[in-house]
């Protein structure tokens, strides 16, 4: 990462089944600004949240994405106070273990009568221009 912080960014999306495509490319592109590149994990992530969001929550999503010291903190919040469970058996759950696997660590924390549900991801620079 530069060694100027980046400054979070959010963005509130509808309740419908666009949300996640605008939530990926608002992650690809967010993150390219940034410099930053391997963003494709970072898109996934925020997509399976986004996702969950509008399949078991409820509320208007919304993504924040900010800088860490170990690369990129990733934020979905809605409206609901139920936290997203992790499936360890069975066809349901996979987007749970899908942030789980990409993610150095993630949890869940109440916002206002909802919650936050957010991972941490390791950041990989873009190249230097010379």
């Amino acid at each position: 990462m530069d060694a100027q912080a980046m400054t979070p960014t959010e963005l509130r999306l509808p309740e419908n089944h666009r949300s996640a495509a605008l939530a990926r490319e608002f992650t690809r592109d967010t993150l390219t600004g940034w410099g930053l590149h391997g963003w494709q994990d970072a898109a996934q992530v925020v997509s399976e949240l986004v996702s969950n969001v509008l399949l078991h929550a409820h509320g208007q999503p919304v993504v924040r994405l900010v800088e860490v010291s170990t690369g990129i903190r990733v934020e979905v919040s809605d409206d609901s106070p139920q936290p997203p469970t992790v499936v360890r058996s069975g066809p349901g759950g996979l987007g749970m273990r899908l942030v789980e696997r990409l993610s150095t660590a993630w949890g869940v924390s109440r916002r206002g009568r909802g919650k936050v549900v957010w991972c941490e991801l390791p950041a990989a620079p873009g190249p230097t221009m010379a």
